[in-house]
């Protein structure tokens, strides 16, 4: 079964209006040095495991962010509204990992002067979803 960091990257990859946007910058946990906008940084947060009285009963509910970075707020907030439509509420298959369901959890705009980097041409916008699925396989 496929990891579901790398069903996330590659769902979003195939979403046409959130690639028309980014093209191909989707990075896992952290945004390149200089990297060009807009872009998307997606890293897993938290993951629960469900136990049963004979062991792990393989059933995830793990939280992913969702960081969309863009050069105004405007569009880092255009951007996080395409995440959300692309992820909230979906069920199904998404690239081999099958999901029982998606809910959203945060939603949230960061300061566009960070505490690391005082920069008012980048904007960013984040989202945290809780997925839910079977490792099934793995």
């Amino acid at each position: 079964m496929k990891d579901i960091c790398q069903a996330l990257y590659e769902y979003l990859s195939l979403h046409k209006g959130i690639t028309g946007k980014v093209q191909d910058r989707i990075y896992p946990i952290m945004l390149p040095q200089n990297a060009i906008l807009p872009a998307i940084v997606y890293a897993p947060v938290l993951a629960n495991y469900d136990s049963a009285l004979q062991g792990d009963t393989g059933y995830v509910r793990q939280t992913v962010q969702f960081v969309c970075h863009d050069t105004t707020f405007r569009k880092a907030r255009q951007l996080s509204r395409m995440v959300k439509t692309a992820l909230q509420d979906f069920h199904g298959n998404m690239c081999g990992v099958e999901i029982q369901a998606v809910f959203i959890k945060t939603d949230y705009e960061f300061n566009g002067n960070t505490a690391l980097k005082f920069d008012t041409e980048e904007y960013m916008s984040s989202l945290e979803f809780e997925i839910h699925f079977n490792e099934e396989g793995e």
